[in-house]
């Protein structure tokens, strides 16, 4: 299998980046040129994004037909970001920059001047799944504007819609999420809404790629999409995702206790991708370690070839980028990842460089 990389201007971030240009005259990175063209061709200033997390290409044409609302509704492709993951991607879209910039690049980070590894929206230790004192640290070190926020700041009506229990407030049910949505889709004036789903991602890791739930949210979004857009004629609403997922299979880097022992602490960055924290001395047996059990399926990067090939993006890096990146990073080309539980219940995962987790339907409404 070959390694799939993500295309800089037709990726999450030229799409994000595209809004802001077409509302501010201003933007971090390339605007994606199908979406200036779309955006410029009526001069639309009601706009709305929505991102339902998972349904990527592979998956939206899994289960709709070509006749379905959102494929008939499909503009354009464009790639994820690296690495095609919620954290990293996400974050690339709703503040116009690469994981490179804001600091985000996957769901597990290792704060070195904290000696742990975080999940970035949980703000849980990593390894005890328990929750780290403080202020979430990911908050602490990596806050960024959101393209809503700055919309605002620029005087234009502008925010977001997020469900429990990423918004304790927010809808319950995919069911409120359209209420809502259309809510604020009949409000008076210019405006701008990113609206964030977290099906059908949900779903594909608990119970896997090929499962009825999957089938049953994808259905009910293509729906309900359609019946939004219908009903709110005067808003250009774009609909994307922000990866998608393959079935995994899943190595646990303790299994071999002559490989764990080179390392300082449990992988960071996520499943398919993984970074690995090398104890000064032993990056050579590290190395060697690591073709021997797995390198058939992943390709193996030191810190230094991540940096100057730029797997994470462009732009200016984030304070702690190098810190963040670890001595190794090992990328998934097969149906296989890393994990540190005795246990993994998850069966599908994304993040690794596949093609397939990375292909994304942009589908365009009401143009």
């Amino acid at each position: 299998m070959s390694t799939f990389f993500f295309q800089k201007d037709n990726c999450l971030v030229s799409v994000s980046n595209a809004i802001l240009k077409h509302f501010t005259g201003e933007s971090f990175h390339n605007p994606h040129p199908k979406l200036m063209e779309i955006l410029g061709k009526n001069n639309y200033d009601k706009v709305i994004l929505m991102l339902f997390d998972g349904m990527g290409k592979s998956i939206q044409e899994k289960y709709l037909k070509e006749t379905d609302f959102l494929l008939r509704k499909k503009a354009f492709e464009i790639t994820s970001v690296f690495p095609p993951t919620t954290v990293a991607a996400t974050t690339a879209v709703i503040s116009g920059k690469y994981p490179k910039e804001t600091g985000w690049l996957g769901w597990r980070q290792y704060f070195k001047n904290h000696s742990v590894v975080v999940d970035m929206f949980t703000n849980n230790n990593s390894l005890t799944t328990e929750k780290v004192q403080g202020p979430y640290l990911s908050s602490v070190y990596c806050d960024y504007p959101r393209i809503w926020e700055i919309l605002e700041e620029k005087g234009i009506k502008a925010g977001c819609l997020y469900p429990k229990p990423v918004d304790p407030s927010g809808p319950s049910s995919l069911e409120e999420y359209f209420e809502c949505a259309d809510a604020l889709m009949k409000k008076e004036g210019p405006h701008f809404y990113y609206m964030y789903y977290p099906d059908p991602d949900h779903q594909i890791h608990d119970n896997g790629v090929d499962h009825r739930s999957v089938m049953e949210a994808v259905k009910k979004i293509n729906k309900g999409v359609c019946k939004l857009a219908k009903e709110n004629k005067d808003n250009l609403i774009i609909v994307l995702a922000d990866h998608s997922l393959i079935d995994t299979t899943f190595f646990n880097i303790t299994e071999h206790e002559d490989f764990f022992s080179t390392l300082i602490t449990i992988s960071s960055l996520d499943s398919r991708s993984a970074f690995f924290h090398v104890k000064e001395g032993q990056e050579t047996r590290f190395k060697e370690l690591f073709n021997k059990y797995y390198g058939e399926h992943f390709v193996l990067l030191t810190k230094k070839e991540v940096i100057e090939q730029n797997w994470f993006g462009e732009g200016t890096p984030h304070p702690m980028f190098e810190d963040f990146l670890g001595d190794f990073m090992a990328t998934s080309i097969s149906k296989y990842g890393f994990c540190h539980e005795k246990e993994m219940k998850m069966i599908g995962a994304h993040s690794g460089s596949v093609e397939e987790e990375s292909i994304i339907n942009v589908a365009v409404i009401n143009k």
